[in-house]
């Protein structure tokens, strides 16, 4: 039976996202979230987690993807260390990948431009855990 998220993203992309945030995230102790919806809500997104994590190393990818609008956050600990460019190759990933509908194009290349960098600043030690969970969340699933 089809979820609320497959609503938004294909199912086949929606493997594919998560294979990617577990490959970034074996080599790092820091954190990928994605979060996709139909429609924003309007406001900022919500912070989904991404502030629970004990070095502050969270990235939220959200997506609204009928409105074609997606935001990259980063948490304290991420943020405080990088520059715009660490941004950059991701938001511009998204954005040609969102252009020709290819939303799992571009959440997978965004997550894949964050994570070498995420691992130089946050690499994954012997005692990490998953502090945020993998599974894409939608507003169905977190009301």
């Amino acid at each position: 039976m089809a979820g609320p998220l497959d609503k938004v993203l294909h199912p086949t992309d929606q493997q594919r996202i998560i294979g990617a945030i577990k490959s970034a995230e074996r080599l790092t102790s820091g954190e990928i979230k994605v979060h996709v919806e139909g429609k924003c809500p309007g406001g900022d997104p919500p912070k989904l987690g991404l502030t629970r994590t004990r070095e502050r190393n969270g990235v939220l990818i959200y997506v609204a993807t009928r409105d074609r609008r997606f935001s990259i956050l980063g948490d304290t600990g991420v943020h405080e260390d990088v520059g715009s460019q660490f941004w950059a190759e991701a938001v511009q990933r998204m954005t040609i990948a969102f252009r020709r509908g290819a939303f799992g194009d571009g959440i997978v290349g965004a997550i894949q431009s964050v994570a070498p960098r995420m691992a130089k600043k946050f690499p994954r030690k012997a005692e990490d855990k998953n502090e945020i969970d993998n599974d894409i969340t939608t507003d169905e699933n977190n009301k």
